[in-house]
Protein backbone atom coordinates (compact mmCIF):
# COMPACT_ATOMS: atom_id res chain seq x y z
CA UNK A 1 0.00 0.00 0.00
CA UNK A 2 1.40 3.58 -1.43
CA UNK A 3 1.06 6.22 1.31
CA UNK A 4 1.14 9.77 -0.37
CA UNK A 5 2.20 12.62 1.82
CA UNK A 6 -0.08 15.36 1.96
CA UNK A 7 1.45 19.16 2.31
CA UNK A 8 0.90 20.12 5.34
CA UNK A 9 -1.74 22.94 4.79
CA UNK A 10 -1.41 24.80 7.82
CA UNK A 11 2.60 25.28 7.43
CA UNK A 12 1.26 26.93 4.07
CA UNK A 13 -0.94 29.22 5.39
CA UNK A 14 1.59 30.54 7.98
CA UNK A 15 4.05 31.31 5.87
CA UNK A 16 2.36 32.45 2.25
CA UNK A 17 -0.62 34.33 4.41
CA UNK A 18 -0.73 34.47 7.93
CA UNK A 19 3.12 35.98 8.60
CA UNK A 20 2.62 38.89 5.23
CA UNK A 21 -0.76 39.36 6.68
CA UNK A 22 1.21 40.04 10.24
CA UNK A 23 3.87 41.99 8.56
CA UNK A 24 1.37 44.81 6.90
CA UNK A 25 -0.36 45.31 10.71
CA UNK A 26 3.17 45.64 12.23
CA UNK A 27 3.92 48.19 9.21
CA UNK A 28 1.63 50.24 9.26
CA UNK A 29 1.20 50.25 13.97
CA UNK A 30 4.87 51.31 12.79
CA UNK A 31 4.17 54.28 10.71
CA UNK A 32 2.12 56.12 13.25
CA UNK A 33 4.43 55.44 15.99
CA UNK A 34 6.67 58.14 16.74
CA UNK A 35 9.68 57.63 18.87
CA UNK A 36 11.77 60.71 18.99
CA UNK A 37 15.40 59.52 19.02
CA UNK A 38 17.24 61.70 16.95
CA UNK A 39 18.38 59.28 14.66
CA UNK A 40 17.69 59.54 11.24
CA UNK A 41 16.63 55.87 9.71
CA UNK A 42 15.74 54.26 13.24
CA UNK A 43 12.06 53.42 12.40
CA UNK A 44 13.22 51.07 9.23
CA UNK A 45 14.34 49.02 11.93
CA UNK A 46 10.72 47.95 11.99
CA UNK A 47 9.15 48.43 8.63
CA UNK A 48 12.37 47.08 6.67
CA UNK A 49 12.83 44.14 9.28
CA UNK A 50 9.73 42.72 8.38
CA UNK A 51 10.19 43.07 4.42
CA UNK A 52 13.08 41.51 4.65
CA UNK A 53 11.80 38.80 6.41
CA UNK A 54 8.79 38.71 4.47
CA UNK A 55 10.86 37.91 1.22
CA UNK A 56 12.85 35.36 2.87
CA UNK A 57 9.91 33.57 4.32
CA UNK A 58 7.18 33.04 1.74
CA UNK A 59 7.94 31.02 -1.49
CA UNK A 60 7.32 33.56 -4.03
CA UNK A 61 9.45 36.35 -4.37
CA UNK A 62 5.88 38.53 -5.18
CA UNK A 63 4.67 38.13 -1.82
CA UNK A 64 6.85 41.20 -0.61
CA UNK A 65 5.78 43.34 -3.01
CA UNK A 66 2.45 42.78 -2.39
CA UNK A 67 2.98 43.37 1.58
CA UNK A 68 4.99 46.39 0.39
CA UNK A 69 1.44 47.80 -1.57
CA UNK A 70 -0.92 46.99 0.91
CA UNK A 71 1.15 48.72 3.52
CA UNK A 72 1.31 51.98 1.44
CA UNK A 73 -1.97 51.52 0.84
CA UNK A 74 -3.59 51.35 4.35
CA UNK A 75 -0.70 53.95 5.29
CA UNK A 76 -1.78 56.53 2.76
CA UNK A 77 -5.72 55.79 3.81
CA UNK A 78 -5.07 55.91 7.60
CA UNK A 79 -2.53 59.26 7.12
CA UNK A 80 -0.12 57.60 9.50
CA UNK A 81 3.35 58.03 7.64
CA UNK A 82 1.84 61.34 5.70
CA UNK A 83 0.91 60.98 1.78
CA UNK A 84 4.70 61.21 0.62
CA UNK A 85 6.28 59.21 3.23
CA UNK A 86 4.08 55.62 2.86
CA UNK A 87 5.15 55.37 -0.53
CA UNK A 88 9.03 54.16 0.72
CA UNK A 89 7.25 50.67 1.46
CA UNK A 90 6.56 49.93 -1.80
CA UNK A 91 9.52 51.22 -3.61
CA UNK A 92 11.87 48.89 -0.53
CA UNK A 93 9.60 46.09 -1.33
CA UNK A 94 10.27 46.44 -4.99
CA UNK A 95 13.59 46.86 -4.59
CA UNK A 96 13.78 43.53 -2.38
CA UNK A 97 11.98 41.45 -4.88
CA UNK A 98 14.66 42.85 -7.73
CA UNK A 99 17.62 41.84 -4.88
CA UNK A 100 16.08 38.60 -4.33
CA UNK A 101 15.84 38.02 -8.58
CA UNK A 102 19.58 38.10 -8.22
CA UNK A 103 21.25 34.26 -9.27
CA UNK A 104 23.72 34.62 -6.60
CA UNK A 105 21.53 35.90 -3.63
CA UNK A 106 19.36 33.10 -4.45
CA UNK A 107 21.22 30.71 -2.78
CA UNK A 108 22.50 33.20 0.17
CA UNK A 109 19.58 34.99 2.02
CA UNK A 110 22.26 36.80 3.85
CA UNK A 111 23.48 38.62 0.92
CA UNK A 112 19.73 40.15 1.38
CA UNK A 113 19.75 41.25 4.70
CA UNK A 114 23.24 43.25 3.28
CA UNK A 115 21.44 44.47 0.13
CA UNK A 116 19.21 45.91 3.23
CA UNK A 117 21.25 49.02 3.76
CA UNK A 118 21.27 50.60 0.54
CA UNK A 119 17.54 49.97 -0.03
CA UNK A 120 17.03 51.37 3.18
CA UNK A 121 18.04 55.21 1.43
CA UNK A 122 14.46 55.27 0.06
CA UNK A 123 13.22 56.26 2.89
CA UNK A 124 15.81 59.08 3.02
CA UNK A 125 14.71 59.98 -0.59
CA UNK A 126 11.23 60.26 0.51
CA UNK A 127 12.08 62.39 3.32
CA UNK A 128 13.58 64.49 1.03
CA UNK A 129 10.99 64.61 -1.58
CA UNK A 130 8.50 65.84 1.28
CA UNK A 131 10.34 68.51 2.53
CA UNK A 132 11.00 69.49 -1.08
CA UNK A 133 6.94 69.61 -1.85
CA UNK A 134 6.40 71.41 1.44
CA UNK A 135 8.81 74.06 -0.13
CA UNK A 136 12.23 74.31 1.74
CA UNK A 137 15.38 75.78 0.84
CA UNK A 138 17.10 73.68 -0.90
CA UNK A 139 20.20 74.11 1.41
CA UNK A 140 17.63 73.16 4.35
CA UNK A 141 17.51 70.04 2.71
CA UNK A 142 21.22 69.01 2.13
CA UNK A 143 22.70 70.38 5.91
CA UNK A 144 24.20 67.42 7.39
CA UNK A 145 22.83 64.76 4.14
CA UNK A 146 25.74 62.93 4.71
CA UNK A 147 25.51 61.89 8.33
CA UNK A 148 21.87 61.20 7.52
CA UNK A 149 22.99 58.78 4.72
CA UNK A 150 25.13 57.17 7.27
CA UNK A 151 22.47 56.75 9.83
CA UNK A 152 20.05 55.19 7.10
CA UNK A 153 22.77 52.75 5.83
CA UNK A 154 23.19 51.76 9.43
CA UNK A 155 19.64 51.30 10.10
CA UNK A 156 19.49 49.09 6.99
CA UNK A 157 22.12 47.15 7.14
CA UNK A 158 20.97 46.41 11.24
CA UNK A 159 17.31 45.70 9.71
CA UNK A 160 18.59 43.53 7.49
CA UNK A 161 20.62 41.44 9.82
CA UNK A 162 17.18 41.61 11.91
CA UNK A 163 14.69 40.64 9.29
CA UNK A 164 17.60 37.39 8.19
CA UNK A 165 17.42 36.37 12.24
CA UNK A 166 13.83 36.72 12.24
CA UNK A 167 13.56 34.74 9.00
CA UNK A 168 15.92 31.94 10.76
CA UNK A 169 14.00 31.87 13.99
CA UNK A 170 10.63 31.19 12.16
CA UNK A 171 12.50 28.49 10.07
CA UNK A 172 13.41 26.91 13.23
CA UNK A 173 10.18 26.62 14.54
CA UNK A 174 7.73 26.40 11.66
CA UNK A 175 10.58 24.20 8.83
CA UNK A 176 9.74 24.46 5.50
CA UNK A 177 10.18 21.11 3.70
CA UNK A 178 8.83 18.75 1.05
CA UNK A 179 5.86 17.75 3.42
CA UNK A 180 4.64 20.89 3.94
CA UNK A 181 4.67 21.64 -0.13
CA UNK A 182 7.52 24.31 0.36
CA UNK A 183 10.39 24.12 -1.11
CA UNK A 184 13.15 21.73 0.33
CA UNK A 185 15.76 24.72 0.57
CA UNK A 186 14.83 27.36 3.55
CA UNK A 187 14.64 30.07 0.93
CA UNK A 188 14.93 30.06 -3.15
CA UNK A 189 13.99 33.45 -4.00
Amino acid sequence: MTVMQQPAHGVMVAREAAFPALAIVAIVASADIRIPLGLPGHRGLVWLTVLVAVTLLTRRRETVVVVGAASTLSAAVLDAAGPWMSGRYLAAAMLLYAAAAIPAVRGRPWWLSGAAAPIHLVALAGSIFAVGRAGALPATVWNGMAERAEFHLGFGLLAGLLGWALASAVNRLVPAGPASGAPARRWRG
